[in-house]
């Protein structure tokens, strides 16, 4: 029985994506006004990528108001797709890939990314802030800079340290951005007024866990009769919903975030929920660079706000600390969006 609702289940989905490329093709073979495609947008439901979407929405349609935007998943940019782009395209369209951890041999992103370096040689493109990371594969590695560098017109941010340097070694022939996460946007932009109580733990449960749930529960078993609560930027929610819902979604996370006095988190867009929601987090380490090296972006001015502990037992003493302070603002300026993403597009 089971056997047979799964393959019902991959029916439906096939079907499903079918028209979803069905109503692609005729909207791009038909489209007339300037179109920017952004290729490489989450058709999953880790909310942090959806802010992204969400955030980058919101600066095109600031800086590129003229412009119609068609926003592709890795799902839907079939080569019948991208193939109908290539054939319609027109020479003031813009090509823009989506932000995330997505130059890696981890996830699949970059093949489309790959793809369209390949097909679209004569069009600029343009990638928002990615980690860059191959593990342990340099045969991949010397793939997509071979393809990257070939382009020759192709201008990436990376949005840490540690993939900017990784980016110089490798993508010789591209232009580079040091730039952050664009969810940072928006830390500053909204206040909250929520009485807050407790600590709030927001950690991953896949591959990049450094942790296991276990050591987490004990760690929350210290603060003992004190509120400790456990969440993730992932939800149980699907795509469908998220797609229509999206800012209503962030919005009521961002809230919840507010209503504590300290988050911790491995989660990057974690640290950046809670810096948006005002909240005070300590960052512990996933499996890579993303965290440890992310954190070295937030000013003096967050000193308050932002805490990296290397370990769990520093967690801990970093939390009686903050928790400590009952005298704080919960309010933080509007830095990145001041700083960097207020001037992007003077940098295209």
């Amino acid at each position: 029985m089971k056997k047979v609702l799964s393959r019902v289940k991959y029916f439906c989905w096939i079907l499903k994506n079918k028209c979803v490329e069905r109503r692609l093709i005729s909207l791009i073979s038909s489209h007339q006004n300037k179109t920017i495609f952004l290729f490489g947008s989450p058709w999953h439901s880790n909310m942090g990528d959806q802010a992204q979407t969400y955030c980058i929405q919101k600066w095109l349609g600031k800086n590129y108001p003229e412009y119609h935007l068609i926003v592709l998943t890795l799902m839907n940019s079939t080569d019948k797709v991208i193939n109908c782009i290539r054939k319609h395209i027109k020479s003031d369209d813009l090509l823009m890939c989506h932000s995330g951890y997505h130059i890696t041999n981890l996830y699949k992103e970059k093949d489309v990314y790959c793809k369209i370096a390949r097909l679209f040689p004569d069009f600029k493109i343009f990638i928002f802030p990615q980690t860059i990371n191959f593990v342990d594969d340099q045969e991949e590695e010397k793939n997509v800079s071979d393809i990257f560098n070939t382009h020759g017109q192709i201008t990436l941010c990376c949005r840490d340290e540690f993939s900017f340097q990784y980016a110089q070694k490798i993508f010789v022939n591209c232009s580079l951005l040091l730039y952050p996460d664009i969810v940072t946007s928006l830390i500053g932009t909204k206040k909250y007024n929520n009485s807050r109580e407790g600590v709030l733990f927001c950690m991953r449960n896949d591959i990049e866990a450094l942790y296991t749930p276990e050591e987490i529960q004990t760690l929350r078993n210290r603060f003992g009769n004190m509120n400790t609560d456990i969440t993730d930027t992932t939800i149980q929610t699907s795509y469908s919903v998220i797609k229509k819902k999206r800012e209503k979604i962030l919005l009521e996370m961002f809230e919840e975030f507010s209503k504590y006095e300290l988050v911790v988190t491995d989660r990057y867009h974690g640290t950046i929920f809670s810096l948006i929601a005002g909240t005070p987090v300590i960052v512990i380490s996933s499996t890579d660079h993303k965290l440890s090296s992310g954190v070295r972006w937030f000013p003096e001015s967050f000193n308050e706000y932002v805490k990296y502990a290397s370990n769990l037992d520093e967690v801990y003493q970093l939390a009686q600390d903050i928790l400590s302070n009952k005298n704080r603002t919960y309010l933080l300026p509007a830095y990145f969006e001041q700083e960097y993403y207020s001037v992007l597009k003077s940098k295209l």
